[in-house]
């Protein structure tokens, strides 16, 4: 959404608190209207309003910043692929999701003009975030449960069926701990926010800081069960202590003591001490666990049979792809897996079966310029808070890749869509110095 600038109104106020809603999510909604969408239609009526005021003049400046043109490239190609989509209801859900991501990138770009704008967003933000972290907590380790979650009693008063996954992907719900939600209505969603969160607190030169937030999220994270993001914490520890520390040998060493600690572990698991026993069995079966020879429900099972389907689909349209929505309309014709799941589970090749092989080779080789830039960024900044910023945010993208693919789809993930909108302002920013 392109924003042409009010006469009257102040629109900054307005835009910081769109973003807010768009971090909170679906945990402030009924039914599939948030509170996010409210503002969203706000923006619009003003953007037309300020349209109207200016003569239909609309301001290109946008285009100019870079990585924003690729946004916008691939919204009008998800947009023109409604021609030969499958299901054109599913395409235009589609299309809305991007367009409801696209806006969130650009507030935040528009937002952040210089360095202080940007520390007063990343501010706000941050006070969410420990906000969800209590509560992720709270959930973790009481019977408290947020309202609007998949494991809430209450949905139903919200607008919301309640979805038990315990059945097919957390190992943990027969204990007496139960899954933590957050403010993202299920447990990978919010795995994966907090693991977009976590280079944050690596980088904090705040060593109080830096310990509580790896602390409390590896546990969050832990609690949800979800491997994916699980070993998407073990990359962003590599990457933290090979390219921030620059302490590889250290890394070296964790990951000696690892492979130590479990080989020491399944020796000990005929042991004569039932204390020792029950640890070593434990820590077997967690390491089975993560390594995918326990399959809690089939999980690997049935993802595999999606990404069968869907790449058979992409092979049959010639790598042109299904258009929006179409990876889960194919499911639809060809029956739900497992009898209840439609949606790829792997966003990756969510994104070339419905955007082909285009889209695919444009928004990964978008990506990966994205994350070198912020790594140059970080090695040559001399700026203290561009250079936090750019190794958070160099981290968060690079643990992003392989946790993206723990959740049904993250084309309606709100925290991705931050997280490209903080990247490509820290990269403008830089270039401002």
């Amino acid at each position: 959404m392109i924003i042409v600038e009010p006469k009257k109104l102040n629109i900054n106020q307005l835009i910081l608190g769109f973003i807010c809603t768009a971090f909170i999510g679906v945990s402030i909604s009924y039914g599939d209207f948030y509170l996010f969408h409210s503002l969203l239609i706000f923006l619009v009526i003003i953007w037309f309003y300020n349209l109207k005021e200016n003569k239909y003049r609309i301001a290109l400046d946008i285009f100019k910043i870079k990585f924003v043109p690729t946004l916008f490239f691939i919204f009008a190609w998800y947009l023109l692929s409604l021609l030969w989509a499958q299901n054109v209801i599913l395409g235009l859900k589609y299309n809305f999701y991007i367009f409801c991501g696209l806006s969130i990138t650009i507030s935040i770009i528009k937002f952040s003009s210089n360095t202080e704008k940007f520390d007063r967003l990343f501010k706000i933000l941050t006070l969410f975030l420990f906000a969800e972290i209590s509560v992720a907590l709270l959930e973790s380790l009481t019977s408290f449960r947020m309202p609007i979650s998949s494991y809430s009693s209450i949905a139903s008063l919200f607008g919301k069926n309640s979805i038990d996954f315990s059945g097919f992907n957390n190992f943990l719900f027969n204990s007496n701990f139960k899954p933590p939600t957050g403010f993202r209505w299920n447990t990978n969603d919010l795995a994966i926010c907090m693991v977009i969160a976590l280079p944050f607190f690596m980088c904090s030169k705040k060593s109080f800081l830096k310990i509580l937030g790896i602390t409390t999220i590896v546990l969050i994270v832990s609690m949800t069960a979800s491997r994916a993001v699980f070993l998407s914490i073990l990359l962003s520890f590599s990457i933290y202590l090979v390219f921030v520390k620059k302490q590889i040998s250290t890394l070296i060493l964790v990951w000696i003591v690892s492979f130590a600690l479990l080989f020491s572990m399944a020796s000990l698991k005929n042991s004569e001490n039932p204390r020792i026993n029950e640890i070593a069995n434990s820590v077997e079966a967690l390491s089975l666990y993560f390594n995918g020879e326990i399959d809690i429900g089939g999980s690997i099972g049935w993802r595999r049979d999606l990404i069968e389907n869907g790449l058979i689909a992409f092979y049959d349209s010639y790598g042109l792809g299904l258009g929006a929505g179409g990876s889960v309309a194919n499911q639809e014709i060809i029956g739900p897996v497992a009898g209840r799941f439609t949606s790829m589970h792997n966003f990756w090749i969510e994104i070339l079966v419905e955007g082909g092989l285009i889209v695919a080779l444009v928004f990964f080789t978008w990506i990966f310029n994205i994350q070198y830039s912020l790594y140059k960024i970080s090695r040559k900044c001399s700026k203290a808070s561009l250079k936090y910023y750019s190794q958070s945010l160099f981290i968060s993208i690079t643990a992003f890749i392989p946790a993206a693919i723990a959740a049904s789809s993250t084309i309606y993930f709100f925290p991705m869509w931050i997280m490209f909108g903080m990247s490509i302002s820290i990269i403008r920013l830089s270039k401002k110095m």
